[in-house]
This record gives structure tokens, C-alpha cells and sequence, in this order.
């Protein structure tokens, strides 16, 4: 803002230095300084306000490209205010970036932007989020602080607001300098209290002047940019905040629920409020929708947060599992769709590991539905599940079938994640629908297979080839191994020929050819890949998941 001001100065004598501080140096014989700028440019209160008003207010083109609209550091504070964790923000600025990061999680926050705010505004612990602009905001002339001298000092219900706050809360200093503003030194440096911890976040060495403040108010210094600082903490607070889950009991009641509601004789309307209240909330977690999508410590980072997605996703994995298995096509219109809708994933730019997280929940849902569907044999569900739900190849710039696309690797960003899926799974079929271990192991292979059959499709028609790594027993088939559920297809393909349910309700688009090269395929790698494992010998037979200890990190 400063070099550009100097610039609309230098216009007025009819010159375009490449360098406005030094012109402006060589030109006037002083340093340019942001107050002395507006001196210059300005004479009252509103020509100030006019002349700052476009450096705040984003045109449409600066909205769409981003400009002008709130950071990650605003998106994670009102975050964090959302949780109940922070109540009062106080900022130097005079935009309003702060206010609708806030407003975007549904907080109406009260905003104090002059000193006559102050007067009757209710007692802070009775507010669910205050904003305090202690220099005004360009919104309202009368209130920005600006140069050196309003600076100084502020009014005395300010000051009394300050003392307040700075007494009785604990606070975070994120990139602040503390070189101009005076009276805020002195607010802070005048508190005798230390009840709780004062945080002093900047990317850069604090300078002396910032420093004596730091060690007058005892505060620890952080060294990191507000995005990154910020974005941990909200990611660490709910991670420890989701550790109180929720009950699960709260989520056997649903299921027992929903058992009886599709039990009865009529649609239970109650169910289908259930689904979609569920489906809306998951699909409006914060952790899905905001960043930052890259952090200093991405590992840490990305296991929080799917900590986070999967304690978030119990009760609708529950509920989805338990309709695919006992519904019909009229329950699954209200829920079958979302999976699109979970598989999308916004052109962001940071790590794809953080990213990728945002379509987790779609990838949890194929899972749990698909087993429950074909666990109850509901073959038209499993095509659906299997080749409706549509996903951006971003590799290839194109769509494919979700289930190919976001395998559990792929979302989840982890090693042997099948393996952590199905563990995580199994409490759904076999405490809540009754399944017992051995129906749920049985499921999930042949489902798992049935995805993996269809990703060879894939890859075999657009010259890819996939790693990933499943949660499938290995059977020892005279001189190769072969995936367990691999005769249960066999089979199946035998009694029912062209007309197997899977064929006919259009996997494959009811090729069998189609089907045998791409369970072929499959096959031959699956068994190239199990002869590579370090085995275990057990009375002549072999029975290893690719989660087992053994398994080779150069094959992960």
C-alpha cells in the first residue's frame, strides 16, 4: 500500500520510478512513512476512508481469483471460535476479513469498530465471538487511527476494554511489530497479571522493541506464520476435542433405528431425515472444507485429520451400511448420489496428501455400503456403488467411476490403509448388523476384489497399471497364490455363466469376456505380488494379509 501510494505522488510530478522509496527519499529528503503518505494525500477523515476504501473491497475478478477475501489463518480462527476455544479478536486492520471467515461458519460475531461501541455492549463471557478494530475500520472514517500521533493513546473506554481483556484471558500475538502502536504497548505492557499464557507467533526474529514487550508480558515466542500456526492449532483442538466421540451407543440406537424403520411396512420419513441430516453434516466438517492444505509438519498434519474424518464418519457409515443392507432402490435414492458429491475434489493448490483427505468420506462410503450390499446380496446396489458415483481423474483430466478412482490409498494417504479401513469397518457389521467376524471378512474380500477387478478394467483400457495394496487373504493354489475370494467369483461365474447377477445388473456392462481378462489380469498379479511377501508356513498352508509385519516396505 505504502509503495503504492508513493507511486500516485510521483504521477502528480509526472514521473514512474522504479524504485518509489528511493524516489521518494531523493525527492523530499525524508524516509516515506505510511502516516506521513496519507498526510500528503489526505486532509479529513473521509477523503482518508475514500482513498483506503480500494485497497479493501475486492472487485469481482479479485474475489474469483481469491484476492482480497479471508487467508487460512481467518478461515482457522473462526474455526477456532466456532469450537468455543477463542471469544475475542482484536486486530490492527481495518478490513473486514476477520468478520466474514466468521459469518461463513454461521457466527454473527459483535463487532466493536469505535469507542462508542463500547458503551452498553453486553459482558464479554455472555458474547459467543467479539471483533475489536482498535484502530476503526475503513467502513467508518471517524474511527481509523493512522498516523503517529492517533496512535498514541486511545480512548478511555478502549483503554479500560484492554485492560480487561489482557487481564483476565489468555492471549496469541500473531505478526505484530508492536513498533507504532504505543498505546497498545502500553496496554499490554502496563497489565500486572499473567493468569494464562501469552503466545507471540511471527515468522521472523522479533525486533528489540517487540522483544521487551514479549519479556514484560512473559510470553512464549512461536516461530511460524499465522496460516501454518493457526491451521495446527484448529487441527490439533478438534483432534483432541473428537476424542470425546461420539457415544457409541448413540450410534447402536440409530442403527436399531433404522432397523426397524425399514423393517416396517411404509417408509419411515424419520430415516430419511436421519441420512440427510447426517450426509450434511459430514459434508460440512471444517476439516473437509478448510485449510491450509499445506503445513510445515504435513505427517502430523494429515494423521490428525484423518483421526478427525474417521471419528466423524461413524454414525453415517453406520446408518448407510445398514440401509444398503436391509433397503431397497427407494431408500438408496437418498443417499446413493452423495457419493459424487463426497468424491469432489476443489482445484487447491498444497500438498495432495492433505487434499486428497477431502474425498475420504466418499471412499469410506463405497466400502461400507458395498459390503453391506453384497452381504446382502443386493447385486444392483453393488454395480451402482461400484460404477455410478463419478470422480475427476486428475492425472488424466477426465471422469471415471469413484470406486476406481479413490481407493483407500489413494484418499487416506496411508500405507496398508485397506488394512486400517477394514479394522476400522468391522465394529459396524459385527456388533452392530450381527454379522459375526468370519461374514464380515468374507464380505469385505469380495467386495474389495470386486473394486480391484474393476480398477484392472480401468487401467487396462487407459495404459495405467495401479499398487494398490489390499486386505485379502493370499490362498495357495498349487505352484501360485491366488486372492481368497478369487473361487467364490469362479464360482459363481460358472453356475450363472453371462447371466452371474453382477453381469446382468450391468458391471462390465455384462461382458463376461470383459470379466474373466480383467479377473485374469488381476489374478496373475495378485499372485506375483504374494510370491514376493516373506511368507510364514503354517501346517502346509498359507494365510497372509498384505497388512502382516512382514510385508516388504520396497512392495508398499
Amino acid at each position: 500500500m505504502q509503495e503504492d501510494l508513493i507511486r500516485r505522488i510521483a504521477r502528480t510530478e509526472g514521473v514512474s520510478p522504479d524504485d518509489p522509496e528511493i524516489w521518494y527519499k531523493q525527492r523530499f529528503g525524508v524516509s516515506p512513512t505510511y502516516d506521513g503518505l496519507l498526510g500528503a494525500l489526505t486532509r479529513t477523515s473521509n477523503e482518508r476512508q475514500a482513498l483506503l476504501r480500494a485497497y479493501f473491497e475486492p472487485t469481482g475478478d479479485e474475489k474469483s481469483q481469491g484476492i482480497k477475501t479471508p487467508t487460512m489463518a481467518h478461515q482457522s480462527l473462526a474455526r477456532l471460535a466456532d469450537l468455543g476455544l477463542i471469544r475475542v479478536i482484536m486486530t490492527i486492520n481495518f478490513d473486514r476479513l476477520m468478520e466474514t471467515a466468521l459469518r461463513d461458519v454461521g457466527i454473527e460475531p459483535t463487532v466493536v469498530a469505535h469507542p462508542s461501541d463500547i458503551a452498553g455492549m453486553a459482558p464479554l463471557h455472555t458474547l459467543q465471538c467479539v471483533v475489536i478494530h482498535l484502530h476503526g475500520d475503513y467502513l467508518n472514517p471517524t474511527s481509523m487511527l493512522n498516523t503517529s500521533d492517533e496512535l498514541a493513546s486511545y480512548a478511555p473506554g478502549l483503554d479500560k476494554l484492554l485492560d480487561q481483556v489482557f487481564d483476565e484471558y489468555g492471549l496469541i500475538i500473531s505478526g505484530w511489530s508492536a513498533k507504532w502502536d504505543v498505546a497498545l504497548r502500553n496496554s499490554l505492557t502496563r497489565c500486572p497479571t499473567r493468569r494464562f499464557t501469552t503466545y507471540w507467533v511471527d515468522p521472523f526474529e522479533l525486533s528489540p522493541v517487540a522483544n521487551d514487550v514479549r519479556q514484560l508480558r512473559q510470553a512464549e515466542y512461536v516461530k511460524s506464520d499465522a496460516d501454518t500456526f493457526f491451521g495446527r492449532l484448529v487441527d490439533s483442538a478438534e483432534a483432541l476435542l473428537d476424542i470425546e466421540r461420539e457415544h457409541p451407543a448413540s450410534i447402536a440406537t440409530a442403527v436399531s433405528s433404522a432397523k426397524r424403520a425399514l423393517g416396517g411396512s411404509q417408509l419411515a420419513i424419520s430415516l430419511h431425515d436421519t441420512i440427510r441430516q447426517e450426509i450434511s453434516r459430514v459434508s460440512q466438517l471444517p476439516v473437509l472444507m478448510a485449510g491450509p492444505w499445506d503445513t510445515a509438519d504435513v505427517p502430523s498434519t494429515h494423521a490428525q485429520r484423518l483421526e478427525l474424518i474417521e471419528a466423524q464418519c461413524e454414525k453415517l457409515l453406520a446408518l448407510t451400511a445398514t440401509m444398503a443392507y436391509w433397503g431397497s432402490e427407494e431408500t438408496d435414492k437418498w443417499w446413493v448420489s452423495d457419493i459424487e458429491r463426497f468424491a469432489h475434489r476443489p482445484n487447491l493448490s498444497g500438498s495432495v496428501a492433505l487434499i486428497e483427505l477431502i474425498r475420504t468420506p466418499a471412499t469410506f462410503l463405497i466400502y461400507a455400503a458395498g459390503i453391506g450390499a453384497l452381504a446382502g446380496e443386493r447385486w444392483g446396489l453393488v454395480n451402482r456403488l461400484l460404477t455410478e458415483p463419478q470422480a475427476k481423474d486428475h492425472y488424466r483430466d477426465q471422469v471415471a467411476p469413484a470406486s476406481v478412482l479413490l481407493s483407500p490409498g489413494t484418499t487416506m494417504g496411508v500405507s496398508r490403509a485397506s488394512s486400517r479401513l477394514y479394522d476400522s469397518l468391522k465394529s459396524i457389521f459385527v456388533e452392530l448388523l450381527s454379522f459375526g467376524e468370519s461374514a464380515y471378512r468374507d464380505a469385505w474380500e469380495r467386495f474389495e476384489y470386486m473394486r480391484l477387478i474393476m480398477q484392472t478394467d480401468y487401467s487396462l483400457s487407459h495404459g495405467s497399471s495401479t499398487s494398490d495394496v489390499p486386505h485379502i487373504r493370499a490362498v495357495e493354489d498349487d505352484d501360485h497364490y491366488l486372492p481368497a475370494p478369487a473361487a467364490w467369483l469362479a464360482r459363481g461365474i460358472t453356475l450363472y455363466s453371462g447371466d452371474h447377477p453382477l453381469l446382468s445388473n450391468g458391471l462390465f456392462g455384462g461382458d463376461l469376456e470383459r470379466l474373466d481378462v480383467a479377473k485374469s489380469t488381476y489374478d496373475a498379479r495378485f499372485s506375483e505380488w504374494a510370491e514376493n511377501l516373506v511368507w510364514r508356513q503354517s501346517a502346509g498352508s498359507v494365510t497372509v494379509y498384505p497388512s502382516d509385519p512382514w510385508y516388504p516396505d520396497s512392495l508398499q
